[in-house]
This record gives C-alpha cells, structure tokens and sequence, in this order.
C-alpha cells in the first residue's frame, strides 16, 4: 500500500469512527470490520432517519414535562417488551422544538441497539415524515415502491413524524387508513408525534376514524416546554 492509499484508509476509517454510536467507549478504528457496527449502519439507513438526525441528542426537559420525560425513559429502557407487545405512543406538544421528534428517534434508535445482534439485512423499523410520504403516494411518476409499502405494513417499529399536522384529502385519508389499521390490528408497534394535542383537532385533521385509532389505541404525552432547539437541547 502506497503513502496516497494509506492517506486514503486512515481519512475512511476515521469517517467510520466518528460516525460510530460506541466511539466514546470503543478506542477500534476498524468499523469498516465491526460487526456491530455494520449491523447498526444497516437498521441506520434502511429505517430513513435522515443522516443528520442517526445521533441521539441530550434531552433536558423544562419542569413541566419533567414526568413525561420519565415515562419515555421508562418506554426506552423497555424498548424491546413495548414493541413486541404492540405499544403505540402520541407524542405531542403545541410548541414546536421541545422534543418530541427526539424522543421518537431516541426510543426508535435504541429499539436498533437492542435487536442489532444477528440481524442481517432484515428492516426493523421506519422514520416517516407523514407530509412527505402523503406527496410520495402522489406521484405517480415516481411510485413508492411495493417493498417500501410491505415495509410500512410489516417492521417492527414505525415512528410517524408530524401527523395530524394538516387537513388530508380522501386520498390521503384512505392510504392512512389502510397503514395504520393493518399495523394496529396486527399488533405492530408504532410512535406518532403530532402538533395536534387534542382529540378535536386530531379528527378536524385526519378524519374520525383515523382519529379514533391514534388516540384512543396510544398512550398521549403531551410536552407543555418551550422551543429548546436555540439551545441544542431538541
């Protein structure tokens, strides 16, 4: 191996390292050959969570979500029995920026550090921005794959962001339907964040019978704190 080859393999390996979620407590900088680290690389990109977002962010809560913030905690740690039990979460906030897409992350990526050994190339769960997926189903020039479609219908976990943050035509009320039925009946676990916090206005939003499901099949947590995100803390 050339100086220029070297150069090259120490500048990769180095983009593993500081990539790796264990670099704090693992000195190897071979994460190209890490087992572990490979195994997680793939739950990372397959589930959708966009890059910038694979690391999990320090949450400190205002007083007032203090014991909402210990629930999560409690989800977290149990990560693995809420979703083999088919558990659903409303996470939502009037505020924008006081974590709630955060904690969703943080259970969905521990959920990965939990099931990563011996996994393969099996998805285990999905990041959903619910607007974006609402315009992929649209464009028909492009369709969402069936493959996306039975992963949605099929992983373990599927944490769907920003629900119920806008009214939906018909045809996005009946492809949710179709979703989140097939998943809540099947007992497939699910986390959904929303600005919505009230029942009313997940309904105004989604329809009764959308509705119906995200409230009434989850356990809310509404975050009352203010937007964090000036502070890094969301």
């Amino acid at each position: 191996m050339n100086n220029s080859e070297l150069k090259w393999k120490q500048k990769e390996r180095k983009q593993f390292s500081d990539e790796c979620w264990y670099r704090e407590v693992c000195s190897d900088l071979n994460c190209e050959n890490c087992i572990k680290y490979l195994e997680m690389r793939f739950l990372m990109d397959s589930s959708g969570i966009p890059k910038a977002k694979q690391q999990p962010v320090k949450l400190i809560p205002d007083d007032c979500d203090y014991d909402k913030f210990v629930t999560l905690d409690s989800v977290k740690k149990d990560i693995k029995e809420f979703v083999e039990l088919g558990g659903n979460l409303f996470i939502c906030s009037k505020s924008t920026g006081n974590g709630k897409t955060s904690w969703a992350l943080k259970l969905l990526m521990h959920f990965f550090e939990e099931v990563w050994d011996g996994n393969g190339l099996q998805v285990r769960g999905l990041f959903i921005h619910v607007p974006t997926l609402l315009l992929q189903l649209k464009n028909f020039s492009n369709p969402l794959s069936e493959e996306y479609k039975r992963q949605i219908l099929n992983v373990d976990l599927v944490v769907w962001d920003e629900i119920a943050s806008s009214n939906v035509s018909q045809y996005d009320y009946q492809n949710l339907l179709m979703f989140l039925e097939n998943r809540l009946l099947n007992d497939k676990a699910n986390i959904f964040t929303s600005n919505s916090t009230t029942l009313a206005e997940v309904t105004e939003a989604v329809g009764a019978k959308i509705a119906s499901r995200l409230w009434n099949w989850s356990d809310v947590i509404e975050f009352k704190g203010k937007d964090r995100r000036s502070n890094g803390n969301s």
